[in-house]
């Protein structure tokens, strides 16, 4: 039985494909999907996750760092995440979208992140600069 996380983050695609894909493994991003395989914390994602991982692979399908296969794979892992998938309030994203001119995805972790109270996890360097 795996001990109850004591930490919560909010996770973005850009740390979640860095994790996924062979060639992009970072050793923050390793050593925070460490701690979430032991159990010693929780993550989260606006519902949007989902598509931003798939888009993300479909990217490193057409450049030719994957193949179709290894993406169907990789999909799969994603799948067994136990990652909290939460709705956020769309009009409060638009706004944070348009005062902080962010794109809508980036506002959805951002405003996430603040409203669960919980560190961001993303390897945008912009997007980190605002939290």
């Amino acid at each position: 039985m795996k001990a109850e996380p004591s930490t919560k983050f909010i996770i973005d695609a850009s740390f979640v494909l860095s994790f996924l894909l062979p060639d992009e493994n970072k050793t923050e991003v390793i050593n925070i999907f460490d701690r979430y395989t032991q159990g010693k914390i929780k993550l989260s994602a606006p519902d949007l996750l989902s598509y931003e991982i798939i888009n993300g692979l479909k990217g490193a399908i057409l450049r030719k760092r994957i193949t179709i296969k290894d993406a169907t794979y990789l999909i799969d892992q994603f799948l067994d995440f136990e990652i909290t998938l939460s709705n956020v309030d769309l009009s409060l994203v638009l706004s944070m979208a348009t005062e902080r001119n962010l794109s809508v995805y980036d506002a959805s972790y951002l405003y996430l992140s603040q409203k669960e109270g919980a560190e961001l996890l993303t390897l945008d360097s912009k997007l980190k600069n605002l939290t």
